[in-house]
Order: structure tokens, then C-alpha cells, then sequence
């Protein structure tokens, strides 16, 4: 049994020794789930203005020290030009190291679910008797077993369709409008299209058509709210042949037509009319709609 397997109390329970390292003796390696800081501009603002408020987490190696936890912090700190930096040093084996990464950066939400999955994949490798199922994962990470299965389900559908149909498509946590319209789906999404990629309706496809197939299915419910997404999803599982935009466009008349039967004629019309204007959907308008007049009237 792993010695690491409630990893958040023991990590509370033997803290390591706070001291200033000086950055050139910092290095981030494998221990490290997040593999790229990001834009960290802001953050270099303050560290110039306030330098680093919360430690990094760090375990010697050598003569070095190799972060944990911190990535963001450490590259901010380099740019910003410091010399020292306050750090948590604690030795640590390969499985502490990862599962104490995993932990911080998924409660900060600091990590996408690629380098999660990544994460999982290694502590599965280095102790597969600790970490071999979806409930031991998320017993150690603090988080829920659907969590786990959802991000692990998610990465392998992308990754399975980027490679069988050579896209870029991708997932992130809370991707931007903008990178959605380029096909980076949302968690949900993603598991939305394991659904229909395990469909035996669609394993019957050719191999070269089936990706294909999934490859235009996954760019066509990445810009769309989860329930349309779902309900695309559904459809095309059903008639996989179809052009997947005309199973959008006949969901989204379909969804419209009952909006409008709920609706006054005149509320109808103006909310069909701005869709239009807007090039979105009745739906969207009448969620804008009535979350600003619940603003206006002080309900949200």
C-alpha cells in the first residue's frame, strides 16, 4: 500500500522548512503536473511591487531544488529579476511529489485536464495498487470519483480524435468563447463525444470516416451551450451519416419553434429578430434577456 495514500493530511502533518533558494538553484521537473506557467504579466507586476507572498513548494535534488508546486510563481520571480525566493523544501519521493502537485493545482484549478490526465497516468504507472481505480484517485487528489472518470474520459476521446483525424482539437476546464469557435471543447463536451465515439452506430463506420465524422461533430458543439451540445450529440448518434450542421440547424429550428409556442407572439418576434442580429440563438437572447431584467430588478 502506497505510504503517500492520504496525501493531504500527511502533507499538513510533516510541513517542510520555509527558506529563501535562490532562483538559479530551482529547477521544474517531472514532479511538476503543470507543464507550461502561462501568461504570467500580471503576477510579475506584483512580485516587483510585493515580491512572492506564499511559498513555493520544492524538494532537493542534489544540489538543487525541484519544484513542486509554483511554476507560475518561479517564472514570475525569474522575470521579475529576483535573485531568492521564499520556498518549502521537504524531501519527497516521486509519488509525493506528483500527488502533492496534483492536490495544489487542482484545488487552484491551476492545471487543464490534459496535464491532469497526464498526472493520474503517472501515479498509476509508479503504484498501481494504490492508484489503479477512478475511487482511489479520488480519494488521494480530494476530489469526487466523477471528477476523476470525467477528465479521464474526456482526454482520451480528444486525444484519439486529434490523432485518428490529425485536428487540433483540445479540451480545457473553461475555455473562451474564441477557443471554443477553434474547437476547444469544455470537460462536458467532451465526454458528450466518448459517448458517441463508443456508439455502435458509429463504430460501424469506416475508420478514415468515423474520425472524420467525430472530428466535425466535435468542432460543431464546441462554441454550443451543454444542452444543445448533448442534444446534438444524441441525434447524430442516431444518424450518424447526416451532415452534422444540419443536425445543429434542425435542433436549434426545432428548439426555437418550442420557444416561441411558450411565448407571446410579439416577445417571440423581438427575440427572433435579435438572434438573427446577433447570429445566436433565440435561447441565448432570452437567457440575456432575463438575466438582465432579473438584475434590473435587484433578483440577481
Amino acid at each position: 500500500m502506497s505510504r503517500f495514500s492520504t496525501a493531504q493530511e500527511n502533507w499538513k502533518e510533516k510541513p517542510g522548512e520555509v527558506m529563501m533558494v535562490e532562483t538559479s538553484k530551482l529547477f521544474v521537473g517531472k514532479a511538476n503536473v503543470r507543464k507550461s506557467p502561462g501568461d504570467v504579466g500580471d503576477l510579475v507586476d506584483s512580485v516587483k511591487q510585493k515580491g512572492i507572498l506564499e511559498p513555493v513548494v520544492a524538494r532537493p535534488v542534489g544540489g538543487r531544488f525541484e519544484l513542486v508546486v509554483g511554476s507560475r510563481r518561479f517564472e514570475a520571480a525569474k522575470i521579475a529579476g529576483l535573485k531568492k525566493m521564499p520556498a518549502m523544501v521537504r524531501p519527497m519521493t516521486d509519488e509525493e511529489a506528483i500527488i502533492v502537485s496534483l492536490i495544489e493545482n487542482v484545488q487552484r484549478r491551476d492545471i487543464e485536464p490534459e496535464e491532469e490526465y497526464d498526472a493520474i497516468s503517472t501515479l498509476r504507472k509508479l503504484n498501481p495498487r494504490a492508484y489503479g481505480t477512478s475511487e482511489q484517485l479520488a480519494k488521494a487528489i480530494g476530489k469526487s470519483r466523477k471528477y476523476v472518470e470525467d477528465r479521464i474520459t474526456a482526454v482520451e476521446t480528444v486525444r484519439s480524435i486529434r490523432k485518428d483525424s490529425k485536428s487540433d482539437i483540445s479540451v480545457k476546464h473553461a475555455p473562451a468563447p474564441s477557443e471554443r469557435r477553434h474547437g476547444v471543447l469544455p470537460v462536458k463536451h467532451a465526454t458528450f463525444l466518448h459517448r458517441a465515439e463508443e456508439a455502435s452506430s458509429v463504430q460501424e463506420l469506416p475508420k478514415r470516416e468515423r474520425a472524420e465524422k467525430l472530428k466535425e461533430l466535435a468542432e460543431t458543439i464546441a462554441p454550443l451551450p451543454q444542452p444543445e451540445a448533448e442534444s446534438v450529440v444524441s441525434h447524430f448518434v442516431m444518424a450518424p451519416q447526416r451532415p452534422v450542421e444540419d443536425i445543429k440547424r434542425e435542433i436549434s429550428y426545432l428548439r426555437a419553434v418550442k420557444l416561441e409556442i411558450l411565448l407571446d407572439p410579439r416577445v417571440a418576434d423581438g427575440l427572433r429578430r435579435a438572434a438573427e442580429e446577433r447570429n445566436t440563438t433565440m435561447e441565448a437572447v432570452a437567457g440575456l434577456a432575463i438575466h438582465s431584467w432579473l438584475r434590473q430588478q435587484k433578483y440577481a
